[in-house]
């Protein structure tokens, strides 16, 4: 997977919906820079931010997150779906080849625990 999928794919639904840096900050209750910055590839939205670009452009938010249209995520889910939990700790996790830190899977359960909390609340 290539770096900076997130940011080139929204870069591309602002553009094929004619917007400009700052209309989709407006849109998203952010300054242009940290839609500059998401597009560069310097940041990354975070999970509110991309449920509001989720919205904005009709698309689903594992969309927005793989950085791809959600029919390529159909055509590679059918070519390999394994289905990995990441409480297991007897798995290895890897991302471009290289083996992702134990430190990082615990932050992304925090995240996840967060937005599960988050959207139980609602």
């Amino acid at each position: 997977m290539e770096k900076n999928m997130i940011g080139k794919y929204l870069r591309d639904l602002r553009r094929r919906r004619g917007m400009s840096q700052q209309e989709l900050a407006l849109a998203l209750g952010v300054s242009k820079q940290t839609i500059s910055n998401w597009e560069v590839g310097r940041k990354v939205p975070r999970m509110k931010a991309v449920e509001k670009i989720a919205n904005v452009f009709g698309v689903s938010r594992n969309s927005i997150l793989a950085g791809l249209p959600v029919e390529m995520l159909e055509q590679e889910g059918q070519e390999d779906r394994r289905v990995v939990d990441l409480t297991d700790r007897d798995i290895r996790l890897t991302y471009l080849g290289q083996q992702v830190p134990r430190e990082y899977i615990d932050i992304i359960e925090k995240l996840m625990r967060c937005d599960i909390a988050e959207r139980d609340a609602q």
